[in-house]
């Protein structure tokens, strides 16, 4: 029994694993299509693509605000500090982008590429601890 739980626990981890690197590679084209989008020279033009990508970010954070990381942090305690950082940074990024929407903050080429860069940033940590969790769980793929 405590090897199907395993296995199960197992499969359901790399599928979310899956679906956030694939999420991840989407909110990398979103990113591309605001960096486009800032570099005609129109704020208008920036609008749009903003939207998009804070609706994204923001699905994308609550799956694992609310579903992956918990996990995580049930199956490695220790884990706990890393995760609330990368939390707070998602809120942070979701403030960042509504405050370039309504005019608050440059959403200029600049700003947009220093986003873009902490984002991935963000990403290659967060993909890091998740492997590394699931590593030290035990729950490693085999062959």
């Amino acid at each position: 029994m405590a090897d199907a739980l395993e296995t199960g626990l197992r499969l359901r981890l790399r599928r979310a694993l899956r679906r956030v690197e694939s999420q991840h590679t989407r909110m990398r084209e979103l990113l591309r299509d605001l960096e486009d989008a800032v570099r005609q020279g129109d704020p208008a033009a920036a609008i749009a693509p903003l939207g998009r990508l804070r609706d994204a970010l923001a699905a994308h954070f609550d799956l694992e605000d609310q579903v992956l990381f918990p996990a995580l942090h049930g199956l490695s305690p220790s884990a706990r500090l890393a995760l609330e950082a990368l939390s707070d940074q998602h809120r942070s990024f979701l403030g960042e982008l509504l405050d370039m929407r309504a005019g608050k903050c440059a959403c200029d080429a600049a700003a947009v590429s220093r986003l873009h860069a902490a984002i991935g940033d963000h990403e290659r940590r967060e993909e890091f601890l998740l492997e590394e969790v699931v590593d030290k769980a035990g729950l490693q793929e085999t062959a």
